[in-house]
């Protein structure tokens, strides 16, 4: 990795800024903001990907064209919904 950074606390800056950011970011805005090289960030997030998926979470994380966003998955929708 291209800081000290260690890989919970880069997945954990990943997580803070999709989640803050609400919408989909470009992944050379990630490396930027984690001062990681896009490659490493890539991976990361692919493996954070695998985990959500494993670990039954309520969120996941989708990849549209070189950009990820941290986003509910649709079988929640319609608990959303009666929040909302």
């Amino acid at each position: 990795m291209g800081t000290d950074m260690t890989l919970p606390e880069l997945e954990a800056n990943i997580e803070a800024i999709l989640f803050v950011m609400g919408e989909a970011v470009d992944l050379e805005r990630i490396a930027i903001a984690t001062q990681q090289d896009e490659e490493t960030c890539r991976k990361v997030i692919h493996n954070m990907m695998d985990n959500y998926e494993a670990e039954g979470r309520g969120i996941k994380i989708i990849e549209l064209d070189g950009s990820f966003q941290l986003c509910t998955k649709q079988e929640y929708y319609d608990t959303l919904i009666k929040v909302c």
